[in-house]
């Protein structure tokens, strides 16, 4: 098995439209500003995106960008990034996963995927360490998400992004499976959707990640290890009931996320429906 370093510097440009790929490298100044993922991945599309384009339109571009120290064993690095112009609010959105995809992109060889255009007919697309392949998914087209995740992934290798009927049907705030995880802000599932992007999957492990510099990653890491154990939401909530540990004391603080943040509102309908906080 190969070895990256750090990074590969490869990201995939892939135009639906013009049924072409390309291999985009970033210089070192950018990386450095801008490191991956969310940052890096904003700034690409900041870059290419036409001011005023339709967030459901062939000009809207979308990026699936694993996190810097995604395949390195780093605590709580599992994660990627998808970033685009949001159908559900009409500006730049971005919503991260903890699926497997990130980490089969990754140890494939790949910092990022980038899809922009529009496919003629519904395609999936496969990626391995050697590029991308189109292929036909009119036999995927209407089925749901259970039911595409197991007829396309074939080993614990492969990871998948997954649009269902709601996304076809761009649904504003359709979602994007990876495996059990979603990407859930923003309507990216209505954006591939109207890619008629079915699904992308990458098939991982012809690379291993190692950190550059190996002995300084592992001080950080044990040090970072041990803040995060000693927390009780980092080393206990979280690991038992994910981000949904967050539920309680965002009532509790009167910051759930309804109505806009209008906090007249949250109060009066949760002091109706939950009272008394205390016992919750």
């Amino acid at each position: 098995m190969d070895e990256i370093r750090g990074t590969s510097n490869r990201i995939l440009d892939v135009d639906l439209s013009a049924n072409t790929i390309e291999i985009l490298k970033i210089p070192s100044e950018l990386r450095r500003h801008y490191l991956g993922a969310k940052g890096l991945g904003l700034k690409l599309l900041f870059d290419r995106l036409l001011p005023g384009c339709d967030p459901l339109g062939p000009d809207n571009i979308i990026a699936f960008m694993p996190g810097v120290l995604i395949g390195t064993g780093a605590p709580c690095s599992g994660r990627f990034e998808a970033i685009a112009k949001s159908p559900l609010t009409g500006i730049m959105g971005s919503s991260s996963c903890g699926g497997p995809f990130g980490m089969a992109l990754k140890t494939a060889g790949w910092d990022g995927l980038i899809i922009a255009g529009k496919a003629a007919a519904p395609v999936y697309l496969t990626i391995t360490k050697d590029g991308v392949i189109f292929k036909d998914a009119s036999h995927l087209w209407g089925k749901e998400i259970p039911q595409v995740q197991s007829i396309l992934e074939k080993n614990k290798k492969m990871g998948s992004l997954v649009i269902g009927p709601a996304g076809e049907k761009q649904v504003l705030f359709a979602n994007i499976a990876s495996g059990s995880r979603f990407l859930g802000r923003g309507g990216f599932g209505a954006v591939l959707g109207a890619k008629h992007v079915k699904a992308v999957v990458a098939t991982g492990g012809a690379f291993r990640i190692k950190p550059y510099d190996l002995e300084g990653f592992k001080k950080t890491t044990k040090r970072a290890s041990r803040y995060i154990q000693q927390n009780k939401m980092t080393g206990v909530a979280y690991r038992k009931y994910g981000t949904a540990a967050n539920v309680r004391p965002n009532l509790r603080g009167n910051i759930l996320p309804i109505y806009n943040f209008r906090n007249y509102l949250t109060r009066k309908l949760f002091g109706i429906f939950v009272k008394p906080v205390a016992e919750i």
